[in-house]
């Protein structure tokens, strides 16, 4: 689980790095493209006007002259002010003069340099481009137009951008971490669980070929390994169980092979039964839990060992509320739990039965 996560972080930071610069891209591109939409407009009226105004100004037209050709060219979204030499305001469309307490930095700019100076400003809550164009008189600057265009529009479409690359992360970690999740199911997760069931059988000493995996470049060497080592594992269990069934006879030490093999030997192919009131571990309900109980039974201490090393069936008594609940339909329960070596058939008296059991 812990690796499922660090593969879809790693995959998350990777999208967020990739969709994150594209965006810083797109979003500098749209404000240049913007930025160049709203120069040219600032342009185009800005030479309009000037051709205009030089004339007048050069007539030493009258400030009422000056106001009434800018209020002709001005508009709700653009506003318009003429300055003199020493950048004081001449005249101002009212949209504008209220707000130009002070000349813009880039009309001073232009009246220095001699050449046309653009910029953004906020002023009275709003982004304004300005544009001030120097007008030339006798190679020198007589005065400057200025021209102001709302650019709010730049700044919302610049969050609408940010905007619609987060949900597109968003929508894209979603997609990339269902297809993690799936490709590591299908290539680690099921291929790692297959290779344990049959460690595990291995184990148990079942003789069973390996598992077909999907990606032997992947699990090839690990699956190899695996087999020689269970081919090892199976040859020194054959190698015990042939060397307890010969000294069986001559030894008078009892260990697990050796009562598996005398039970072997007397018994045949036929399964040893074992019938008792106790059974080896009852299930009762506590706390709403399902929990194990070991009696403190004789009976179980001396048989448990010899059906974990024998195998077979155990007859016993149920004493559990749980017990149903744990084993079949027919009362069959494989036991021990991790290492299952015989079966518990569980059998339930009725009250007078049990009476009858123990009182006759």
């Amino acid at each position: 689980m812990r690796f499922q996560l660090r593969l879809v972080a790693a995959l998350w930071l990777a999208s967020l790095v990739v969709i994150g610069i594209f965006a810083y891209l797109q979003v500098v591109e749209e404000k240049q493209r913007l930025t160049a939409e709203l120069d040219r407009r600032a342009a185009l009226l800005s030479e309009g006007l000037k051709e205009v105004l030089e004339p007048a100004l050069a007539r030493g037209g009258s400030k009422a002259q000056v106001d009434r050709l800018i209020k002709k060219f001005s508009k709700p979204d653009q506003g318009l002010a003429v300055y003199d030499r020493v950048a004081s305001l001449i005249v101002a469309t009212p949209d504008v003069a209220k707000i130009l307490e002070n000349p813009p930095p880039e009309v001073t700019w232009a009246l220095t340099s001699g050449v046309v100076q653009t910029g953004f400003r906020q002023m009275e809550g709003k982004t304004l481009y300005v544009y001030a164009d120097p007008i030339i008189r006798e190679d020198r600057a007589a005065g400057a137009l200025a021209v102001f265009l709302d650019a709010s529009d730049l700044k919302s479409s610049e969050w609408e951008r940010w905007r619609f690359n987060a949900v597109r992360f968003l929508v894209l970690a979603v997609v990339l971490a269902l297809i993690a999740l799936l490709v590591v199911r299908m290539s680690l997760t099921q291929p790692l669980a297959k290779m344990a069931r049959w460690t595990k059988a291995v184990r148990r000493g079942h003789a069973i070929d390996p598992p077909e995996l999907p990606d032997e470049s992947l699990f090839g060497p690990i699956a190899r390994e695996v087999s020689v080592l269970a081919k090892n594992l199976q040859r020194a269990r054959a190698a015990a169980e042939e060397e307890a069934a010969l000294r069986l006879i001559g030894q008078t030490l009892w260990t697990e092979e050796r009562l598996k093999q005398f039970a072997k030997m007397r018994l045949g192919e036929r399964p040893l039964v074992v019938v008792s009131n106790r059974e080896p571990l009852s299930h009762v309900w506590k706390d709403g839990a399902i929990q194990v109980v070991t009696p403190a039974s004789g009976l179980v201490t001396a048989m448990d060992p010899v059906m974990r090393a024998c195998g077979g069936v155990w007859v016993a008594q149920a004493s559990g509320d749980a017990d149903r609940d744990t084993a079949d339909a027919r009362g069959r329960l494989r036991l021990p739990p991790d290492d299952p070596r015989f079966t518990l058939r569980r059998v339930w008296l009725t009250p007078e039965e049990d009476a009858g059991y123990y009182y006759g």
